[in-house]
């Protein structure tokens, strides 16, 4: 995912828990009235630094996943799972 799609993804979250964007910039620890936001929309990119603290107040993080693999919910904890590829039947 790039960092515009990641920032997409995230103000979507926040539009549906029912969150401004001077809430959400502000939630993440950025007094500016939703200036964080608004720049990287403009942009099309953003610190990891920065993603990573808009996505907690949301109830998110930001992380890694090697390639090959993919997070994967089984009852109420997530998992890392392997995904399976043509050499593996």
């Amino acid at each position: 995912m790039d960092a515009r799609r990641l920032i997409m993804e995230l103000d979507g979250i926040r539009t549906d828990n029912g969150m401004t964007q001077v809430e959400w910039s502000r939630s993440a620890g950025y007094d500016e009235f939703g200036k964080v936001v608004s720049r990287t929309y403009r942009r099309g990119n953003c610190k990891l630094s920065t993603a990573i603290c808009l996505a907690r107040p949301l109830g998110y993080d930001v992380g890694l996943i090697p390639h090959g693999y993919r997070i994967c919910k089984k009852g109420g904890e997530y998992t890392l799972v392997k995904e399976q590829t043509d050499d593996d039947e």
